[in-house]
């Protein structure tokens, strides 16, 4: 084969799987995908192409693809008065026309009740036919049985003609038309909230990192304030033994928690362990905590070292008088076991993966021995015989977890809270963590996710996680998808999903190469979004997509007839002229925010913080970019300023000297009662912008070199409720929001 025949078939074959041939950026760049990224992307999804022979198989095989089944495997319809339509391919062996079909459907529910149809149908006068690898098929359009309900149904469907009969089957999803939104936002109410990063929370009787008794009395203070909602950084399970700083969206696993937010001190198992007791009344306890506490950082390593010991202790009494889950001998110990029943195979998977990194020390299963690499290994089974107690020990702590995060949930609507919880899901996971082990046919390993080059990012960005492969999540029902929603969408609050624009297109970065090589990938948004929309309706979860970066208009227009809110930040909300955007022109469903914690806060960004570090740390392309950005970041303080001004939200003479040198103290204040009078239904507040902390939580394109996710908040919970400044911000907030009745909302 010729090698610009190759490149085509090539280029050709990538298409069919997806990759998108070009794409603009946010400086109206074209960019095209080359010959390299395609080869590059096509083996990180386990397509052959190097074989001219396999190649040219390949690509019939994926010309076909969507002709050589009866059915998709997945199919969706919505929950309307007239019955939904789907495409099914019937074979035959010739594209007759008006041929006549026999017809029979059985559609199972969640709860297993089973219906069976039968009906004829004529085939078209004038068939749309496909050749296939058995033979001819034919497009056949069939009307759904009336009045399905919302859920997920296997569908199965016999269809015959004349001698010849096929039945196929798919996950028919009946999906409402949009994502749940509460009463209270439908009929224009407008609140306010926190937003804070968990393990940054100081208070007089944390072990160094905040927790959910924290989270819990944070939830307090907040209601007593008039906020509507507190959020969190992702709670996702971190690798099972901290040797570093986890970043909580590249965790091990978005299915299970971290346990390092536990609150060992409220276990039940506590009042019955005199070992545990003991321990924590030590003086050399004692001092470890105290130590920790006064840590300019988080110290993972070291929380994590005295919550596990803790942990151990706990879970050696709950086996003493409870018995295992195997054998419970008490109400308690069988509600762990139902609980363990209830996480079913992944639960199972998830303690084994953590028993299996402790006793191999390695978190990283790439690395382990080859016979513990897979799941299904017999290795790993014998593995599982022997460690039962090890293995539990992890699913005890996600059961404290989850019992712990539902007590805040329930404590935030006893204040008064119109929403149980705001929840980040991350957009991914490790690429050696529990669900790259536990799912590996669904990840693509040799490529890594990210994001073009932007204003704030000029080299653009790696995140140095794996993608989902779409075709094989579609051929899966999209599982995986399901339990991520189910595992993270707090019932009766929020949810917020990180790098929303993944359920239509992600970035793939070929492992080891820069960002300019990357490519855009397309995923099966109509699928994805129909079960984001079933999962919020069911669990009444309001859900916020994180619309920030390259994002393409039928994206947002898509999201917003969804009743999707959008996430609009203030930095990269600007008028046509390039000043800051009016409070009357954000979008109405919408969570409106100073920043994000990719971004420099409102006091770094004035200070100019992020374009020092970058310029630091070489993220600069070249020195004429950096200018750039500096000569443009002062004019940002006098626009700023001007719209601050506009309003009459500083008093006189705050913004008199828009320099970079110190950021003046009214503004934070100033910037939030802006946003508060937009039309965005939530205001997110976060802590950062309330007691003006100029370094950001994360720098992207940085790993060692900046301390991302462990800088702590400055004061502590306990300092915070006595500061005046809070009560004097939401009093402002307040003017314009006001949570009182919500309506019956979450």
């Amino acid at each position: 084969m010729a090698g610009k025949d190759m490149a085509a078939k090539i280029a050709a074959l990538g298409r069919l799987c997806g990759i998108s041939a070009e794409y603009l950026d946010n400086f109206g760049r074209r960019h095209r995908t080359s010959q390299s990224t395609y080869r590059a992307l096509l083996t990180a999804m386990g397509v052959p192409w190097e074989d001219p022979g396999e190649l040219e198989r390949e690509l019939a095989h994926r010309r076909l693809a969507p002709y050589d089944r009866l059915l998709p495997p997945v199919l969706v319809t919505s929950q309307a008065s007239r019955p939904g339509r789907v495409l099914a391919f019937p074979w035959t062996p010739d594209p007759q026309p008006h041929r006549r079909f026999a017809v029979r459907w059985q559609i199972t529910d969640e709860a297993g009740r089973q219906d069976t149809w039968e009906t004829a149908v004529q085939g078209p006068a004038h068939p749309v036919s496909r050749q296939a690898a058995d033979g001819c098929r034919t497009r056949l359009e069939l009307t759904l049985p009336a009045g399905l309900d919302l859920g997920y149904h296997d569908l199965q469907l016999q269809v015959s003609a004349g001698p010849g009969q096929e039945t196929g089957r798919a996950r028919l999803i009946v999906a409402p038309p949009r994502a749940y939104l509460p009463p209270g936002l439908a009929a224009g109410k407008r609140l306010w909230g926190f937003n804070v990063p968990l393990y940054a929370l100081r208070s007089a009787n944390n072990w160094g990192l905040g927790d959910f008794r924290d989270l819990s009395a944070l939830t307090d203070w907040a209601a007593s304030l008039g906020a509507a909602f507190v959020g969190v950084n992702p709670l996702h399970a971190p690798a099972p033994a901290v040797k570093g700083v986890p970043s909580p969206y590249s965790p091990t696993s978005r299915l299970w928690f971290n346990f390092l937010y536990l609150d060992l001190e409220a276990a039940p198992e506590l009042a019955a362990s005199p070992e545990a007791q003991a321990l924590l009344a030590s003086p050399g306890f004692r001092r470890r905590q105290a130590r920790l506490r006064r840590e300019p950082l988080v110290p993972y390593p070291g929380v994590f070292r005295l919550k596990h010991r803790v942990l151990e202790l706990l879970y050696r009494t709950f086996l003493d008088r409870h018995g295992p889950p195997e054998a419970p001998r008490t109400p308690r110990g069988r509600e762990f076991a139902r609980y363990l029943a209830a996480g079913g195979d992944s639960q199972a998977k998830f303690g084994l993966y953590q028993a299996l990194a402790d006793f191999l020390q390695q978190t990283d299963w790439r690395r382990w021995p080859r016979d513990y690499r897979t799941p299904d290994n017999p290795a790993v089974a014998e593995f599982s015989r022997q460690h039962g107690p090890a293995i539990h020990l992890h699913q005890y702590g996600q059961w404290l977890a989850a019992t712990q995060l539902q007590g805040v949930c329930h404590r935030a609507r006893h204040q008064g809270l119109p929403f149980s919880l705001y929840q980040d899901l991350a957009l991914g996971a490790a690429p050696g963590g529990f669900d790259t082990w536990a799912h590996q046919e669904l990840f693509a390993l040799k490529a890594e996710l990210g994001a073009p080059a932007d204003v704030f990012n000029p080299r653009g960005q790696s995140w140095g996680i794996p993608p989902l492969i779409p075709w094989r999540s579609r051929q899966r029902g999209h599982q995986f998808f399901i339990d991520l929603l189910r595992a993270n969408a707090p019932a009766g609050g929020m949810l917020r999903l990180d790098h929303v624009m993944g359920l239509f297109r992600l970035f793939w970065i070929p492992r080891g190469r820069e960002a300019s090589a990357g490519a855009y990938v397309n995923y099966p948004a109509r699928e994805l979004l129909a079960i984001l929309c079933l999962e919020s309706v069911r669990r009444r979860t309001l859900i916020i997509g994180e619309d920030l970066g390259t994002v393409p208009p039928a994206v947002r227009r898509d999201l917003g007839k969804r009743q999707v809110f959008s996430y609009r930040v203030f930095f990269f909300e600007r008028d046509p002229a390039g000043g800051f955007q009016a409070p009357a022109d954000y979008p109405r469903r919408a969570m409106a925010a100073v920043t994000t914690h990719d971004l420099p806060t409102l006091t770094g960004f004035w200070q100019g913080r992020d374009l020092e570090l970058k310029r630091a740390l070489h993220l600069y392309p070249n020195p004429q970019l950096a200018d750039a950005d500096a000569a443009t970041r002062e004019q940002d303080r006098r626009r700023m300023v001007a719209a601050l001004e506009n309003l009459r939200l500083l008093p006189p003479g705050a913004g008199a000297a828009p320099h970079s040198e110190s950021c003046p103290k009214a503004l934070p204040a100033a910037v939030l009662e802006y946003l508060a009078q937009s039309e965005a239904a939530l205001l997110e507040v976060r802590l950062e912008e309330v007691f003006n902390v100029a370094e950001q939580q994360n720098l992207p394109g940085t790993r060692r070199e900046h301390p991302n996710w462990n800088r702590k908040l400055p004061l502590t919970l306990e300092e915070m409720r006595r500061h005046p400044e809070p009560a004097q911000l939401a009093a402002r907030l307040n003017r314009y929001r006001m949570r009182g009745d919500f309506g019956g909302g979450g």
